[in-house]
């Protein structure tokens, strides 16, 4: 099919990938007075995958290039009891980038190998002509909206976490130069983005406007350099595919916060499913797949509560209320952790079944995480749920 993708960002990049990996024909629109945001962003291992697997180009490729930096997992700090721990993702590798430079690889990679049309036209809107769509004289037979927000009524995710975020950068790396950090503040969390060759750390501070102002964040971090200041609603759309001819995905379909990556595993996730409608493009897969995209939005709250409902070290209203939301929103039908546990232990001890998995979160991701905000052992657990002797 000849697809049309608004928009030259992640999001965008991802969903094209996928696009041409399912034998789509590509032209990507986006507004020429629009540029890169510079920010760190972080992945997961199948993020590099895909990049391999359509454009041949490997991590290690990047990382010879300066182009990313290399992630073996994530390091949580202050979570839970408050004991750092890792959830790694042991064999396999990802990694961080900086938007501004990563995406212009991409895509000056995509374009100057003829995969990809560029058309510096901004689109606001196309017009509908049975099975095809119309964008500026050019005919599609499907339009994919992967930038900015939408007028659409969006909702609004169980979890109320974190709308806000200080950006910055230290000078400086963390001995585990290839996890991404994540440690508990009294207000939220703060990510740490390591790029060793720099030296540099990229972080941001992430809260509750409705809790703090951006100005008594700024003054409770030792860090008195350039800093950003950046907003959003946590919200998502009600749909994948808005119509026949038309899908979101990106920022346009949803954001909640950056935890674990898991935006960028999302637009993934969700370009596939978009491919899979296009295979049959009809009332039947319309319906399946906005299904299926309701039931993984889900997950991804789930997967949130997950972390949040250990809590942290500190005693703040904040943490207070995120550990009751998330305890509340895993004790409905089949999110209660005890039953995610029963499940994971089931999964680890017996190879051929899969019961746990909260998301993209398997049963050994689970017991990382659990045993990492406990400070307990997978033996601990074993010996407390003795059901399969």
């Amino acid at each position: 099919m000849k697809i049309a993708i608004v928009g030259k960002g992640t999001s965008a990049i991802i969903t094209t990938l996928v696009c041409l990996s399912e034998g789509h024909w590509v032209n990507v629109y986006y507004d020429p007075e629009s540029s890169h945001l510079n920010v760190g962003e972080s992945t997961l291992p199948q993020i590099g995958q895909l990049v391999f697997d359509v454009l041949g180009i490997s991590i290690s490729d990047m990382l010879e290039e300066d182009i990313v930096s290399l992630k073996s997992g994530v390091k949580f700090i202050d979570w839970g009891v408050g004991k750092s721990f890792y959830s790694n993702f042991q064999d396999k590798f990802a990694f961080h980038f900086n938007t501004s430079r990563f995406n212009s690889f991409i895509n000056d990679n995509l374009k100057e190998n003829g995969w990809v049309r560029y058309i510096p036209y901004k689109v606001d809107s196309y017009k509908e002509k049975g099975d095809v769509v119309e964008i500026n004289g050019e005919i599609y037979d499907f339009v994919i909206f992967c930038s900015g927000w939408n007028d659409d009524e969006y909702q609004r995710p169980l979890l109320n976490t974190v709308n806000s975020a200080v950006l910055y950068k230290k000078n400086s790396v963390d001995a585990d130069s290839t996890y991404t950090i994540h440690q508990a503040t009294e207000d939220g969390w703060e990510f740490g983005l390591p790029f060793p060759k720099d030296g540099i750390t990229k972080c941001g501070y992430l809260y509750d406007r409705d809790r703090i102002s951006s100005e008594e964040v700024v003054d409770k971090l030792s860090h008195k350099g350039d800093v950003r200041k950046i907003e959003w609603t946590p919200q998502f759309s009600k749909r994948l595919i808005k119509n026949k001819n038309c899908a979101y995905n990106g920022n346009r379909l949803f954001f909640v916060e950056p935890l674990q990556a898991l935006s960028l595993y999302y637009y993934y996730e969700f370009a596939r499913e978009i491919c899979q409608y296009l295979k049959e493009k009809n009332k039947k897969s319309f319906v399946q797949s906005n299904y299926r995209y309701q039931y993984e939005i889900w997950t991804y709250q789930l997967s949130l509560a997950l972390h949040y409902r250990y809590g942290s070290i500190y005693d703040t209203s904040y943490w207070k209320d995120i550990e009751e939301d998330s305890k509340r929103i895993m004790s409905l039908p089949n999110g209660e952790i005890d039953t995610h546990i029963t499940h994971m232990i089931g999964d680890l001890v017996n190879k051929d079944i899969t019961l746990s998995n909260i998301g993209c979160f398997e049963a050994k991701d689970i017991q990382k995480i659990h045993c990492g905000m406990t400070d307990t052992s997978l033996q601990d657990l074993l010996d407390e749920y003795d059901f399969y002797e």
